[in-house]
């Protein structure tokens, strides 16, 4: 058997091999690092004018307000009617102005959520394990507006360039983290598998695997069953042709050397 056939036969068997790994979805172990996160991206869609307006809410407050200096006796009796005009006039419009009340809103972390929830059009969500102790464990995901962790929510930061990250802390050797965070617009025209990093401590590095991200070569696979079976089907072939092309010579030289030497015809004198 040629050199060349049999590095051919190699490749085949070892690619193919590798490709029905991946199908089998237990590619994910092959040399693997310590820090890793598997996470899955969905579309958030929200119904139209989902969300508070903080101009909304400042008017009718501000009306509310205006109605109650009208109607309460005690106000009426206590206030002299110019004073009553000048709060109604002056005093209302700017306490009660939409700059004032969105600013308290955003103070109030449940009514920030709401402010945020109109923006919302993707979540991340998956779980991170550290196979090592690790410090300082961080994850990079551009436009998070909102992130649990653990069913907890947690507060999204900023990096020193402006990227939203995720500040998981330490962690112990074999400990994962369930992490769910909600991404804005910005997030709709950036390469997420490319943009969203996983680190810790010390330059550490880690691995992030991410489904469900859309655009990428062979995205078909995860839609049709049918193309699955037969992506496997053609590597099952190409093993099973890698595999008889390298051992079909070597039995037929076994067998070669293994048959009975046959008598030669003895020369004429």
């Amino acid at each position: 058997m040629r050199t060349w056939h049999i590095l051919v036969s190699l490749g085949l068997i070892l690619s193919s091999a590798l490709g029905l790994l991946v199908m089998a979805g237990e590619a994910r172990v092959l040399l693997a690092p310590p820090l890793q996160a598997e996470l899955t991206v969905q579309e958030f869609p929200l119904p139209p004018d989902m969300g508070v307006d903080p101009d909304r809410v400042a008017g009718f407050m501000a009306r509310e307000l205006q109605q109650r200096l009208d109607d309460d006796i005690a106000i009426r009796m206590s206030l002299k009617p110019d004073i009553v005009k000048k709060v109604k006039d002056i005093v209302l419009p700017r306490v009660m102005n939409v700059v004032v009340v969105q600013s308290m809103m955003r103070q109030i972390p449940e009514l920030s959520q709401l402010l945020d929830l109109g923006s919302f059009r993707r979540t991340v969500s998956g779980s991170i394990t550290s196979a090592n102790a690790a410090d300082d464990v961080a994850l990079t995901v551009p436009g998070a507006l909102l992130a649990t962790v653990d069913g907890e929510k947690v507060r999204v930061t900023k990096t020193s360039t402006g990227m939203a990250a995720l500040e998981l802390g330490p962690m112990t050797a074999g400990q994962s983290r369930q992490v769910t965070l909600w991404l804005d617009d910005s997030a709709a025209g950036v390469d997420l598998g490319q943009s969203i990093l996983l680190g810790a401590a010390a330059g550490q590095r880690g691995r992030v695997l991410l489904w469900g991200d859309d655009g990428w070569f062979g995205a078909d696979i995860e839609a049709l069953r049918w193309g699955r079976w037969l992506v496997g089907a053609n590597l099952a072939a190409i093993l099973a042709f890698g595999l008889a092309s390298l051992v079909l010579p070597l039995l037929a030289r076994r067998q070669d050397r293994t048959a009975p030497a046959q008598p030669q015809p003895a020369k004429p004198a």
